[in-house]
């Protein structure tokens, strides 16, 4: 059985911020004239996190971690200055400056989502919830791959969390739930409460 936990998330505070100006589509859905529509969006949008833009001079990511983990000779050598390393600092920018806060408590995340469905004009809506999940190897018979994922997106998102210790996205995953006893719980928490965030 797969194990999933509460945590303690980083949310914009939408007191300073309006989302619909901070948010972005997944990384990789996003073209170049997208990144600089969000750019231009709000100096706090995601998008200088989640993918950044390259610089001239940009120096190799490390692969191995943070500066603090470079060898003891560093002190002679160019300082890594790249899109992960500037998506790092904005990380700790909007932390200190309050734009993102964490929760009080560790929690999961109810979400919806309104979709129309491709080809037709019918709505729906999906709904979820974001949690930690354990790290499973697949023999385990844990958690399934659903995709086949490219090589180069990979190694990104790998730089990009080294040097963030942080999660930006989600793994999109679905459980069996047959006689929908989670499906129901879920809706009966959005039903209890209006939500914290709206986002269109």
């Amino acid at each position: 059985m797969a194990e999933i936990r509460p945590f303690r998330a980083y949310r914009y505070d939408t007191n300073r911020v309006a989302l619909k100006d901070v948010l972005t589509q997944p990384y990789d859905k996003i073209t170049p004239e997208m990144q600089e529509r969000y750019y231009a969006a709000s100096p706090y949008n995601l998008i200088a996190i989640e993918k950044g833009k390259l610089a001239p001079g940009d120096t190799p990511a490390s692969s191995g971690g943070s500066i603090a983990s470079a060898p003891s000779n560093a002190s002679t050598a160019p300082a890594e200055n790249n899109v992960y390393t500037r998506a790092a600092a904005k990380l700790e920018e909007w932390i200190a400056a309050k734009i993102l806060v964490q929760d009080a408590a560790p929690s999961i995340y109810v979400y919806a989502q309104d979709y129309l469905v491709p080809g037709t004009q019918t709505r729906r809506t999906r709904i979820g919830f974001i949690a930690l999940g354990r790290v499973e190897d697949y023999s385990a018979g844990v958690v399934f791959p659903h995709e086949r994922t490219h090589t180069a997106p990979k190694a990104d998102r790998m730089e990009l969390l080294r040097h963030m210790r942080a999660q930006t996205g989600q793994l999109f995953m679905l459980y069996d739930d047959a006689l929908r006893k989670i499906e129901h719980w879920l809706e009966k928490i959005a039903r209890m409460k209006s939500a914290d965030r709206d986002a269109r």
